[in-house]
């Protein structure tokens, strides 16, 4: 398409000059009336053009202008090129450009007169376009603003997010729960919408892909969504009610259904199916951050999924969809069930969530606000988006406590990541550099400053001044954001790779990639092979974890790091018999101390119940390098209820005289202790606050969090199954809001049932007591990890000094609880539900400087908000 554009314009500027030179050597003078005013007026049309064409770029260029472009083109041919007519003496007779013009607007009237009519509708094409038209009518963007989102309005939002509230009596595995039931009300099904552009086949209507999942996400069920007019005839089909997912998600169908909404009639469920190109695995999916650092996107890739994205921003750019900031932690997407050959593979398809839990209210348009540089987020947003896309890596910031700081920090960093992807020549490709200008044009304070007349415009004021605030505010930014962002990625995708509706695009993992902005870890294969099996393996998650802490430990061997993380665990004891001595010697010595506070005057430790030899198991299990010391408090679970003087001397025992780092508690009681509360406070001030408490929140969904979980100073531990879903099991948040930290208490490997089972029949149950030791073994990695950390990464000076002094915090029960929030993936769907995957977070930032800094962020605001107690 450029070579067209551009020798027409080269082509157009030969002739313009040759007809004028016609004029100047009296080869066409006035006196030759109408062949002379046709070629003056051809010449100056062709000047315009040529003019025009020289200051357009390409993706203004629509494909019937581009058509009509081919045809003047070989008109000029003809015009500029002679007859052959046979000779009988054979000759060469060769005519120059000049006469045979001459000859052309003297002899060849009629076809002169068509060619001027073929420049005049080019003109007019191009002319339309000028004055910064390029870009939607106000009409189109009006009726675009009404029925929002291409057909995708708030009325098929509020529809679907009735239809999606979960009727949990329609479930087979929760009918028969009451207390379950209870508290799935009111739930509302995961729901995703996918950005990309599907085959609309009937003229007026809008098709969209949706994905809507069972509450645990083991399995999505694939829907097409015809959206049609308001005038549509009715189908005939049944309107779906609160809860109509729920027969259909039970099913597990295995094929592609169809919904069908009309304005005029509500939202039905099709009698007819579809062949699933692929079928989606069960688990969250893959984040757009997890893409951009572990799958490999080629020139290609990137403009097509910027288009989608964008396209779509700008579509639900003031609708329902914007509940949500748009990021690369919320855009999704699905792996699918693929062949041993295939498994490196992911659709490049992205979804969104639908916002269906949250309250109503849009993330703001504008922000005033002094001393603000970018004022317009939303843009500011899709520009960070499409910049992580254009340089391939998620977009890292600090985290700082002022809105406003941390907007204009951002706004900075964003600002100096764009001088890199415009030095990024994108393996040579020719037209990268329309899409810097639309990342450039995102990222652009200058281009969003409100004018200054605001509130009381003077009367001569443009429209502009006006438009800037409400509805007539937006729909200028959405035209801008249309003209200058979405139109050159359109024709990026659709006119350069030839992209169409309803493509599939594959994206490969990266192999041995190297990971960016730090050291390079020696063990990048095993972290790009071995993590992230739950989305695959359902019981993989304790391998996951066990390799994490294998490389963390050969890193300490490396940087000879030899302090060690001590963990106690008060529960019921502990059976070294159980064991093969021989097999598992090396687990069996990290146990350096015991106290039976049932029977002081034991030989030996016992453990009567099993519960506190599976907690024990399992902290060994993911973290194997540790220092456990076991405290006997009661003699089996039932005995907890009279034993709270033992976990009193337990705790102030471990705490003082174990110098434990981490104290683990699978219990939890409905009403709070005085003595137990004196003794974590009595331990937290003696080290300084140097100390970490987990306990179990609960497994009854009827009760509220248990204690010492909601002890102030106690991190509370709910359960997740290996997806990072939260069990229906748990017990009550009273956070009020706040969110709470989970992680995997369900999917136990079946090695760790062998060898309880003989011995203790019934004691490995899922909840919240198998997540407390999962996440004291975590905590226990991370702490670890940063005694290594300082040593991995190459800050220097002030930023290593007080980088190394803020992780210290890591080592207090509130610094711990900010990591592990970082340790959880975000999940639109359920927002204050963070499930903590460290498998993830080792994926999501593969290097140690991008682990520091997430580390170091999180716990500079521990350090800032909560001061040492003396």
């Amino acid at each position: 398409m450029d070579d067209t554009i551009s020798i027409l314009s080269s082509r157009a500027t030969e002739l313009s000059k040759n007809i004028f030179g016609a004029f100047n050597s009296k080869r066409l003078q006035p006196s030759d009336l109408n062949s002379y005013r046709l070629a003056h007026q051809v010449a100056v049309k062709l000047h315009l053009i040529t003019t025009y064409l020289d200051s357009l770029p390409p993706y203004w260029v629509e494909q019937e202008v581009e058509d009509l472009c081919c045809k003047i083109l070989l008109d000029l041919k003809r015009i500029t090129q002679p007859t052959r007519k046979p000779s009988p003496f054979n000759w060469n007779k060769s005519t120059d450009p000049v006469t045979c013009l001459v000859a052309f607007f003297k002899i060849q009237t009629e076809h002169a007169c068509s060619f001027e009519i073929a420049c005049d509708n080019l003109l007019s094409m191009l002319t339309a376009n000028d004055n910064g038209a390029v870009t939607l009518s106000d009409s189109a963007l009006q009726q675009n603003t009404l029925d929002m989102s291409d057909g995708f309005d708030n009325r098929v939002f509020e529809t679907l997010q009735y239809i999606a509230e979960c009727d949990p009596a329609s479930h087979e595995t929760l009918s028969a729960d009451p207390r379950r039931q209870k508290s799935l009300f009111l739930s509302r099904h995961p729901a995703r919408l996918c950005l990309h552009e599907l085959e609309t086949p009937d003229v007026g209507s809008c098709n969209k892909a949706i994905l809507v999942s069972a509450m645990n996400m083991a399995t999505w069920q694939e829907f097409y969504l015809k959206i049609q007019p308001g005038n549509a005839v009715d189908s005939g089909q049944d309107v779906l009610i609160r809860g109509g997912f729920c027969p259909v998600l039970e099913r597990n169908l295995s094929a592609r259904l169809f919904l069908e909404f009309r304005h005029n009639h509500g939202l039905s469920l099709l009698k007819e199916s579809g062949v699933l190109n692929q079928i989606i695995q069960a688990g969250p999916g893959v984040s757009l951050r997890s893409v951009l650092s572990q799958y490999k996107l080629t020139s290609k890739d990137k403009i097509i999924l910027s288009y989608a994205v964008s396209q779509s921003y700008w579509n639900y750019y003031d609708s329902e969809l914007m509940r949500v900031k748009w990021t690369s932690d919320n855009i999704w997407f699905m792996p699918v069930e693929a062949s041993h050959e295939q498994r490196d593979e992911l659709p490049l398809r992205a979804y969104i969530p639908l916002p269906l839990d949250l309250s109503d209210g849009t993330e703001p348009d504008v922000i005033y606000a002094d001393l603000l540089n970018h004022q317009c987020p939303r843009i500011f947003d899709l520009g960070v988006l499409l910049l992580e896309i254009g340089l391939g890596r998620p977009f890292q910031v600090l985290n700082r406590r002022d809105r406003v700081a941390q907007a204009n920090f951002n706004h900075k960093r964003a600002s100096d990541e764009l001088l890199e992807l415009e030095k990024d020549n994108w393996d040579a490709f020719t037209h990268k550099k329309y899409f810097d200008y639309a990342v450039k044009f995102c990222l652009s304070r200058e281009n969003f400053i409100p004018p200054k007349q605001l509130q009381q415009p003077p009367r001569e004021s443009s429209s502009s001044i006006l438009d800037w605030k409400g509805s007539p505010g937006i729909l200028e930014r959405r035209r801008m954001l249309h003209k200058h962002v979405v139109r050159p990625l359109a024709w990026l995708a659709k006119r350069g790779f030839k992209a169409k509706a309803g493509d599939s695009t594959y994206v490969s993992r990266k192999l041995n990639a190297s990971p960016h902005g730090g050291t390079s870890d020696a063990l990048s294969t095993l972290e790009l092979d071995a993590l992230f099996h739950n989305s695959i393996i359902p019981r993989a998650w304790l391998m996951d974890l066990k390799k994490i802490n294998e490389l963390v430990e050969r890193k300490r061997r490396e940087y000879r790091v030899k302090t060690p993380v001590r963990v106690a665990i008060l529960d019921t004891g502990f059976n070294r018999d159980l064991f093969n001595v021989k097999a598992r010697n090396g687990l069996i010595k990290s146990i350096t101390d015991e106290m039976d506070f049932t029977n002081t005057s034991a030989p030996n430790m016992i453990d009567a119940s099993g519960h506190g030899t599976f907690m024990a198991r399992l902290i060994m299990e993911c973290s194997p390098n540790v220092e456990i010391l076991v405290a006997r408090v009661a003699e089996n679970t039932n005995a907890l209820k009279s034993s709270l003087d033992n976990i009193r001397k337990a705790i102030l025992w471990a705490g003082q005289t174990g110098k434990a780092d981490i104290i683990s508690m699978s219990f939890g009681f409905p009403t709070d202790d005085q003595g137990i509360c004196d003794a974590i406070e009595t331990v937290s001030r003696g080290r300084g606050e140097d100390i970490i408490l987990f306990a179990s929140a609960g497994n009854s969904p009827t009760d509220n969090e248990s204690f010492p979980a909601r002890h102030p100073s106690v991190i509370s531990v709910y359960a997740t199954n290996c997806h990072g879903s939260f069990l229906q099991s748990n017990s009550a948040s009273i956070t009020r809001g706040a969110a709470v930290l989970g992680t995997y208490g369900d999917n136990i490997p079946d090695f760790v049932f062998e060898e309880l089972s003989a011995e203790y029949q019934s004691v490995c149950q899922r909840g919240s007591s198998v997540a407390t030791a999962i996440m004291a073994g975590i905590g226990a990695t991370m702490l670890a990890y940063t005694s290594v950390l300082p040593s991995l990464v190459s800050f220097q000076g002030v930023a290593a000094s007080t980088g190394n002094r803020v992780l210290k915090r890591l080592k207090t029960s509130k610094g711990m609880e900010a990591v592990l929030h970082r340790l959880a993936q975000q999940d639109s769907d359920h927002p204050r539900l963070k499930a903590v995957k460290p498998a993830w977070f080792w994926k999501e930032r593969p290097s140690d400087t991008q682990r520091y800094c997430a580390i170091v962020d999180a716990l500079s605001d521990v350090d800032k908000r909560f001061l040492r107690t003396a």
